[in-house]
């Protein structure tokens, strides 16, 4: 059966200006598939899109067949085409792999329907790393002695300071006077005028004294430049771990230290003295009218809910409305006389119940529990087969090397080398067994963390036993933590009730105060339990509205909440019908009435003040894996086709990036799509990552038939030793075979030899 291929092609507008377009890759692959006689199922395209993205449309169809089983074998121009870094690159080798779908680079000759290609792949990706390991070692080093030495380290120095020799050795930090100027201005109005910042950015603004940028001033930012470390401590810290949330601050490991170096604090010339940072602090942690601020209420929707106005919604109380309230950041301009949405307001104790409910529908509901916990850890359902079968292959690897490393030993022992020369020969092989044993530890690591997934299962399903029954007890901050565990978010889809302004109706809370039910309709039976006190109240010879028509629109509004102007023609006049209540409840007359309505009915009407909305949310890592967030390490990735690389792989999909050279780098660094490494030409082959010494023991085998460690080592120029050590090393990798009378090249289907032609 014909294999069905996929033709992956990607240029970034950098590429289309210098002439890399689509039209050449498409004419490679499209002549490469001819040859192999292979089925084009479809063609994907990206254009104009970096590769440092993990989501592209034609990516992401790509991937979607994948899935379907509608293809065999993917073709890229080069691997590039799929991305530049290793989180785009090898999460998608991986998922190829687990779904048996093979992988061939035109250029680079890379075929993972071969073994060889599979061979070739696993040496890309251990020198790239290698190369990258030292890179990235050296620049942190540097970096870290130039913070020690106080220097300043690149990018936008903090407010009220610049840098002093920027581009030159020696930089560092000093105060800018004009910005500090403005920082002073800042304090003056917050000490000694009291204005709180909307005021403050409003002055500045009308002053014309702009943000650094150019742009007015927001409350927000301003509040940020004046409360900054550089300014409150005069210091900026290198590393930063309480930034690192934030995305801008150092990447940490799982003890929460910085990953590639200490925290250096450098400090700086002051702009404010002791005592004004204090003054400062204590103006700026108060109201405009002097008081201090009072404690905050909790609002666990707070960031969590949002509109279509693309703003989120923050907790706040209304001035003159009683009760707690959403308000849309969208309606606090970022300067004054900024854009402003125009969202209503969200009563939050209505919305809290709501999307709560929502909550524990799903902490009672494993199953969907389960599925939102795939998106973060990839606990799909083979999950656990696939990291056995990774162990298991990279066992019979391991088992290879050895049995490898005891041939090599055993002969040279036979032809009575010294130690020394022994353990020269076999580094390489004792190199590369001691990596499959760190791969496999990993591997067996990660397949234990499955396997115990089960079991924080039930820990998970305990935690949303104890959500369910502490629902009412839960405080909003408790709440909090569950929605922020399971990263909730709520989207408003419609408009948002208004609630009715001025004092709530005191029928439907007659009914809530009783403890009681709204009827229907009464029935002539219920109705002769309740005219008597009507009869009593009515006075004689009356022309009011009919006693049962009006205890019957009563019992509608309390039903339904209608306003009292619009209650249906059938009953009587709203206004008539209010004012009867209104004496009714005066005079004791309801009381009575309520006592002998019957006790069946509905619950008397509350008004909905919930939007239509939609509750999203996915689950931790740490409520299913038992793991906290960690950022992992380096590690050379091995086969990405046997599944024998899991756990190096697992960090590659991290924060990890595969480089080849400092070009490279230079790219990952610099603006997208500018600073491109330049392409590479030629041909990689599997030999190619071969030590020299070894390519030419290679090089030395004849193309048919035997020969001697002799003859081999007068041709490649080596001692004996250290050519029968090459020759075992190539017979590890799968090159050359040992006969009884010599070395030869390994033999393919076809006679060729895989030495000369691979």
């Amino acid at each position: 059966m014909t294999k069905r291929v996929a033709v992956l092609e990607r240029v970034s507008t950098e590429e289309q200006v210098n002439g890399y377009g689509l039209e050449v890759q498409d004419t490679a692959c499209m002549a490469y598939v001819k040859q192999k006689g292979w089925t084009l199922h479809d063609v994907y395209k990206d254009e104009g899109v970096s590769g440092s993205r993990t989501s592209r449309p034609g990516f992401d169809r790509l991937m979607e067949d994948a899935k379907a089983g509608k293809i065999d074998v993917v073709v890229v121009h080069k691997f590039d085409r799929v991305g530049r870094t290793g989180r785009a690159f090898w999460r998608w080798i991986w998922q190829l792999e687990d779904l048996e779908i093979a992988i061939v680079s035109v250029t680079q000759e890379i075929d993972t329907t071969t073994t060889h290609g599979k061979l070739m792949l696993q040496q890309y990706a251990a020198f790239a790393e290698l190369e990258y390991n030292l890179i990235r070692e050296r620049t942190q080093a540097g970096l870290q002695a130039k913070a020690n030495a106080g220097g300043w380290l690149g990018g936008q120095p903090p407010y009220g300071y610049r840098i002093e020799g920027k581009g030159k050795r020696g930089s560092v930090l000093i105060i800018d006077e004009h910005e500090a100027r403005v920082l002073r201005l800042m304090w003056s109005m917050a000490v000694g005028e009291a204005l709180n910042t909307r005021e403050m950015a409003s002055r500045l603004n009308a002053q014309e004294l702009y943000t650094r940028s150019g742009v007015p001033w927001s409350h927000t930012n301003l509040r940020a430049k004046l409360l900054a470390d550089s300014t409150t401590k005069a210091i900026v810290t290198f590393r930063n771990p309480n930034r690192s949330k934030a995305g801008h601050g150092a990447k940490l490991n799982k003890d929460g230290l910085p990953k590639h170096g200490e925290s250096v604090v450098i400090p700086l010339a002051p702009i404010f003295t002791p005592e004004e940072v204090a003054d400062l602090v204590r103006a700026m942690g108060r109201l405009a009218n002097g008081a201090p601020k009072s404690k905050p209420y909790g609002y666990p929707l707070s960031k969590r809910l949002f509109n279509a106005c693309g703003g989120h919604y923050v907790g706040m109380k209304r001035t003159g409305r009683p009760g707690r309230w959403y308000r849309c950041s969208g309606k606090a301009p970022r300067w004054p006389g900024g854009p402003q949405c125009d969202c209503d307001a969200v009563d939050a104790d209505a919305i809290e119940v709501a999307v709560w409910c929502e909550v524990v529908k799903l902490l009672g509901d494993p199953d969907r529990l389960q599925a939102m916990a795939a998106e973060w850890i990839g606990m799909t359902a083979g999950d656990q087969t696939s990291h056995a079968d990774r162990i298991g292959d990279l066992d019979r690897q391991i088992v290879d090397r050895q049995k490898a490393l005891a041939t090599m030993v055993v002969d040279y022992a036979k032809a009575g080398l010294p130690a020394v020369t022994v353990q020269a020969a076999t580094r390489a092989l004792t190199e590369e067994l001691d990596q499959l044993r760190a791969m496999r530890a990993e591997a067996a690591s990660w397949l234990a963390e499955t396997e115990a997934a089960d079991q924080r299962a039930k820990d998970l399903q305990a935690l949303a036993l104890v959500a369910r029954e502490r629902l009412h007890d839960m405080t909003p901050d408790e709440q909090g933590e569950i929605l922020a565990l399971l990263d909730v978010k709520v989207t408003i889809t419609g408009p948002v009730p208004r609630p009715r302004l001025g004092a709530a109706c005191s029928l439907t809370q007659s009914f809530r105060d009783a403890g009681r039910l709204v009827p229907d309709e009464l029935t002539d039976n219920e109705w002769a339990a309740v005219e008597p006190m009507v009869k009593a109240w009515e006075p004689a010879a009356h022309r009011l509205l009919p006693g049962r028509d009006v205890v019957n629109a009563l019992l509608y509004k309390a039903r339904t909440g209608i306003r009292w102007r619009d209650m249906p023609e059938r009953f009587g006049n709203g206004s008539s019908i209010h004012s009867r209540y209104k004496r009714w409840a005066d005079d004791g007359t309801w009381s009575c009435i309520l006592d002998a309505l019957p006790r069946e009915g509905v619950p008397a009407h509350v008004p909905n003040l919930v939007p239509p909305l939609r509750v999203e949310g996915r689950v931790d890592p740490r409520m299913v894996a038992g793991t906290q967030a960690d950022t992992r390490g380096m590690g050379v990735p091995g086969p990405c086709t046997s599944g024998l690389s899991a756990g190096v792989h697992e960090l590659l999909r991290g924060e990890a990036v595969v480089v080849t050279d400092a070009a490279e780098v230079v790219e990952m660094v610099g603006e997208i799509g500018a600073d491109l490494a330049p392409v590479r030409r030629g041909h990689a082959l599997p030999r190619d990552g071969l030590a020299p010494a070894a390519a030419r023991v290679l090089e030395a085998l004849p193309g048919r038939g035997e020969a001697t460690v002799e003859a081999l080592s007068a041709a490649a120029g080596a001692a004996v030793p250290d050519t029968l050590g090459r020759l075992h090393e190539l017979r590890a990798l799968g090159f050359v075979e040992h006969t009884e009378t010599g070395w030869a090249l390994v033999r393919t289907a076809d006679g060729g030899g895989t030495g000369r032609v691979c």
